[in-house]
Protein backbone atom coordinates (compact mmCIF):
# COMPACT_ATOMS: atom_id res chain seq x y z
CA UNK A 1 0.00 0.00 0.00
CA UNK A 2 1.65 3.48 -1.18
CA UNK A 3 0.95 5.53 1.91
CA UNK A 4 2.99 8.40 1.04
CA UNK A 5 0.53 8.86 -2.10
CA UNK A 6 -2.46 8.57 0.32
CA UNK A 7 -0.84 11.58 2.85
CA UNK A 8 -0.48 13.43 -0.36
CA UNK A 9 -3.75 13.31 -1.28
CA UNK A 10 -5.25 13.71 2.10
CA UNK A 11 -3.31 16.91 2.58
CA UNK A 12 -3.73 17.85 -1.11
CA UNK A 13 -7.32 18.17 -0.25
CA UNK A 14 -7.19 20.16 2.70
CA UNK A 15 -4.72 22.74 1.14
CA UNK A 16 -7.33 22.86 -1.43
CA UNK A 17 -9.76 23.58 0.95
CA UNK A 18 -7.88 26.12 3.03
CA UNK A 19 -7.06 28.03 -0.32
CA UNK A 20 -10.96 27.83 -1.64
CA UNK A 21 -11.78 29.36 1.43
CA UNK A 22 -9.46 32.46 1.12
CA UNK A 23 -10.54 32.79 -2.37
CA UNK A 24 -14.01 33.06 -1.41
CA UNK A 25 -12.62 35.90 1.11
CA UNK A 26 -10.77 37.36 -2.08
CA UNK A 27 -13.51 37.05 -4.50
CA UNK A 28 -16.21 38.89 -2.63
CA UNK A 29 -13.69 41.74 -1.15
CA UNK A 30 -12.47 42.39 -5.11
CA UNK A 31 -15.94 42.28 -5.89
CA UNK A 32 -16.64 44.94 -3.59
CA UNK A 33 -14.04 47.00 -4.27
CA UNK A 34 -14.27 46.74 -8.00
CA UNK A 35 -18.45 47.33 -7.44
CA UNK A 36 -17.51 50.49 -5.53
CA UNK A 37 -14.74 51.87 -8.11
CA UNK A 38 -17.83 51.23 -10.78
CA UNK A 39 -20.31 53.32 -8.73
CA UNK A 40 -18.24 56.32 -8.36
CA UNK A 41 -16.58 55.94 -11.85
CA UNK A 42 -19.12 55.07 -14.17
CA UNK A 43 -21.63 58.40 -13.54
CA UNK A 44 -18.77 60.67 -14.44
CA UNK A 45 -17.74 58.56 -17.72
CA UNK A 46 -21.34 58.32 -19.35
CA UNK A 47 -21.74 62.33 -18.82
CA UNK A 48 -18.36 63.00 -20.93
CA UNK A 49 -20.57 64.97 -23.56
CA UNK A 50 -19.20 65.55 -26.60
CA UNK A 51 -15.87 66.73 -27.90
CA UNK A 52 -15.62 67.93 -31.86
CA UNK A 53 -17.70 65.38 -33.60
CA UNK A 54 -17.44 62.99 -31.03
CA UNK A 55 -20.24 61.91 -28.86
CA UNK A 56 -18.77 60.58 -25.46
CA UNK A 57 -21.42 60.13 -23.71
CA UNK A 58 -23.11 58.07 -26.41
CA UNK A 59 -19.74 56.16 -27.07
CA UNK A 60 -19.54 55.48 -23.26
CA UNK A 61 -23.11 53.96 -23.50
CA UNK A 62 -21.67 51.46 -25.62
CA UNK A 63 -18.60 50.54 -23.67
CA UNK A 64 -19.03 50.84 -19.94
CA UNK A 65 -22.58 50.66 -19.55
CA UNK A 66 -22.19 46.81 -20.17
CA UNK A 67 -19.12 46.70 -17.88
CA UNK A 68 -21.09 48.27 -15.43
CA UNK A 69 -23.58 45.59 -16.09
CA UNK A 70 -21.20 42.85 -15.91
CA UNK A 71 -19.52 44.28 -12.43
CA UNK A 72 -23.28 44.72 -11.04
CA UNK A 73 -24.17 40.93 -10.99
CA UNK A 74 -20.91 39.70 -10.35
CA UNK A 75 -22.11 39.40 -6.60
CA UNK A 76 -23.96 36.16 -7.24
CA UNK A 77 -21.21 35.37 -10.56
CA UNK A 78 -18.68 35.10 -7.57
CA UNK A 79 -20.60 32.74 -5.25
CA UNK A 80 -21.82 30.41 -8.22
CA UNK A 81 -17.44 30.18 -8.65
CA UNK A 82 -16.93 29.63 -4.92
CA UNK A 83 -19.65 27.01 -5.19
CA UNK A 84 -18.03 25.59 -8.32
CA UNK A 85 -14.50 25.53 -6.27
CA UNK A 86 -16.12 23.55 -3.50
CA UNK A 87 -18.26 20.91 -6.22
CA UNK A 88 -14.78 20.68 -8.05
CA UNK A 89 -12.87 19.83 -4.41
CA UNK A 90 -15.34 16.64 -4.18
CA UNK A 91 -14.55 15.78 -7.65
CA UNK A 92 -11.20 15.56 -6.57
CA UNK A 93 -11.14 13.84 -3.97
CA UNK A 94 -12.49 10.64 -6.18
CA UNK A 95 -9.14 10.90 -7.16
CA UNK A 96 -7.73 9.94 -3.84
CA UNK A 97 -10.36 7.50 -3.26
CA UNK A 98 -8.45 4.99 -0.95
CA UNK A 99 -8.86 2.47 2.12
CA UNK A 100 -7.19 4.36 4.52
CA UNK A 101 -5.40 2.59 7.39
CA UNK A 102 -6.54 3.96 11.06
CA UNK A 103 -4.19 6.24 11.34
CA UNK A 104 -4.54 7.97 8.00
CA UNK A 105 -8.39 8.46 8.89
CA UNK A 106 -6.98 9.94 12.42
CA UNK A 107 -4.70 12.16 10.28
CA UNK A 108 -7.75 13.35 8.11
CA UNK A 109 -9.48 14.29 11.03
CA UNK A 110 -7.07 16.22 12.86
CA UNK A 111 -6.16 18.01 9.22
CA UNK A 112 -9.97 18.45 9.62
CA UNK A 113 -10.23 20.20 12.75
CA UNK A 114 -7.64 22.57 11.73
CA UNK A 115 -9.42 23.64 9.02
CA UNK A 116 -12.89 24.21 10.77
CA UNK A 117 -10.27 26.11 13.31
CA UNK A 118 -9.25 28.22 10.26
CA UNK A 119 -12.65 28.91 8.95
CA UNK A 120 -13.66 29.83 12.20
CA UNK A 121 -11.38 32.78 12.18
CA UNK A 122 -12.22 33.42 8.70
CA UNK A 123 -15.90 33.73 9.60
CA UNK A 124 -15.29 35.91 12.49
CA UNK A 125 -13.00 38.40 10.48
CA UNK A 126 -15.50 38.60 7.69
CA UNK A 127 -18.57 38.99 10.33
CA UNK A 128 -16.90 42.05 11.55
CA UNK A 129 -16.87 43.47 7.78
CA UNK A 130 -20.04 42.34 7.02
CA UNK A 131 -21.75 43.97 10.38
CA UNK A 132 -19.91 47.35 9.71
CA UNK A 133 -22.39 49.80 9.26
CA UNK A 134 -20.61 51.67 6.56
CA UNK A 135 -20.29 51.49 2.65
CA UNK A 136 -18.52 48.45 2.92
CA UNK A 137 -20.64 46.69 5.30
CA UNK A 138 -23.22 48.17 2.92
CA UNK A 139 -22.01 46.53 0.19
CA UNK A 140 -20.45 42.84 1.84
CA UNK A 141 -24.58 42.55 2.42
CA UNK A 142 -25.17 42.74 -1.20
CA UNK A 143 -22.94 39.64 -1.70
CA UNK A 144 -26.12 37.21 -0.51
CA UNK A 145 -24.72 33.86 -1.60
CA UNK A 146 -21.11 34.28 -1.11
CA UNK A 147 -21.62 36.10 2.68
CA UNK A 148 -23.99 33.14 3.56
CA UNK A 149 -21.17 31.27 2.45
CA UNK A 150 -18.08 32.36 4.16
CA UNK A 151 -20.24 33.46 7.48
CA UNK A 152 -21.21 29.87 7.87
CA UNK A 153 -18.25 28.88 6.67
CA UNK A 154 -17.36 26.26 10.05
CA UNK A 155 -20.44 24.38 8.73
CA UNK A 156 -19.50 24.20 5.33
CA UNK A 157 -16.42 23.15 5.64
CA UNK A 158 -17.24 20.81 8.26
CA UNK A 159 -20.31 19.09 6.22
CA UNK A 160 -17.42 19.16 3.01
CA UNK A 161 -14.88 17.37 4.84
CA UNK A 162 -17.18 14.62 6.26
CA UNK A 163 -18.29 14.18 2.68
CA UNK A 164 -14.81 13.85 1.36
CA UNK A 165 -13.68 11.82 4.19
CA UNK A 166 -16.52 9.38 3.71
CA UNK A 167 -15.10 9.53 -0.27
CA UNK A 168 -11.59 9.13 0.35
CA UNK A 169 -11.81 6.51 2.80
CA UNK A 170 -14.58 3.88 1.19
CA UNK A 171 -12.82 3.34 -1.61
CA UNK A 172 -11.88 0.28 -3.13
CA UNK A 173 -8.17 -2.05 -2.32
CA UNK A 174 -5.13 0.11 -1.25
CA UNK A 175 -4.94 2.29 -4.76
CA UNK A 176 -6.75 4.74 -6.26
CA UNK A 177 -7.33 4.62 -9.94
CA UNK A 178 -4.30 6.90 -10.41
CA UNK A 179 -2.15 4.11 -8.94
CA UNK A 180 -1.16 6.42 -6.04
Amino acid sequence: MNKKGQVEGIILIAFILFIVLFIGLLLVIGSVVIDWTADEVVPELTSLGSIGDANLTEYSGYTITPVNSFIQTFNWLAGFIYILCLVALVGLSFAFRFTGNKWLLGLFIMIMIMLVIASIFVSNIYEEFYNDSGDLGTRLQEHTLLSWLLLYSPLVVTVLGFICGIIMFTGEGGKNQYGI
